[in-house]
């Protein structure tokens, strides 16, 4: 049988726990970095109106803006 003290245990849960915590947050920051990229991926900003609209991927590379009707090319947008 293994003899720990109350304080040890103590100390040893709460560690465990922060390091749940702190994974747990990185994941999400990891997670949300990968939905955002492919946000901007998909998205494109019409230059005429500043209406920003997904499309598919398969779609050509010029498209037409649904606000104005301008036509705009694929690219990515800005980093904010």
């Amino acid at each position: 049988m293994i003899k720990i003290q109350l304080s040890e245990l103590i100390v040893v849960v709460m560690m465990i726990g922060v390091c749940l915590v702190c994974a747990l947050w990185i994941w999400t920051l990891w997670r949300e970095r990968r939905r955002e990229v492919y946000r901007r991926r998909i998205a494109i900003q019409c230059r005429i109106c500043n209406c920003t609209y997904a499309i598919a991927k398969k779609t050509p590379a010029v498209t037409q803006c649904p606000a104005c009707g301008t036509q705009n090319q694929r690219g990515a947008l800005d980093p904010i």
